[in-house]
């Protein structure tokens, strides 16, 4: 289903169609079906589902690291429709956010998981074990939760 759609650089985590939410100057909201596609460090929103032999730019997207929330802003009402929204942003960059819907709740957490799974991978990556192993950056932030001997303590040996 994702084959063929991932660059060298980002897989595919998640995609499919969502509704997005805002709201005009004038304090109308509206609602457009958007094509959204979730990668390894992004998500985007397209206008179609883009096609792999002719890649299109995204309308909007952000950059998904480890200063990234998913806000659940529970279900809002749009024209008799009952819509389940969610908004991600970054930390340190609050007013660049996606805010996303869906018309259940099921596919609302869905997505939630799926784009905080992306976030938590952001911030140290989790080995087979279950255990975090963190990247170079985060090597010494876990020497404090009592040390395993593992591959990368080299002082140990």
């Amino acid at each position: 289903r994702v084959s063929g759609m991932s660059s060298s650089s980002s897989t595919v985590v998640y995609e499919g169609w969502m509704v997005r939410h805002g709201r005009r100057k004038i304090g109308r909201s509206f609602i457009h079906m958007r094509y959204f596609v979730l990668e390894t460090r992004l998500l985007s929103y397209f206008k179609r589902k883009p096609q792999h032999k002719m890649p299109k730019l995204p309308i909007k997207s952000l950059h998904i690291d480890g200063n990234c929330r998913v806000e659940d802003r529970g279900l809002k009402m749009h024209h008799g429709h009952m819509l389940y929204v969610l908004s991600v942003y970054n930390k340190r960059e609050k007013h660049h956010r996606i805010t996303m819907a869906a018309f259940n709740i099921q596919e609302a957490l869905i997505w939630k998981e799926k784009i905080e799974m992306v976030i938590d991978q952001q911030q140290g990556v989790v080995s087979p074990d279950g255990n975090t192993a963190f990247s170079s950056s985060q090597q010494n932030a876990g020497v404090e939760n009592g040390r395993k001997s593992s591959s990368s303590d080299r002082d140990s040996q």
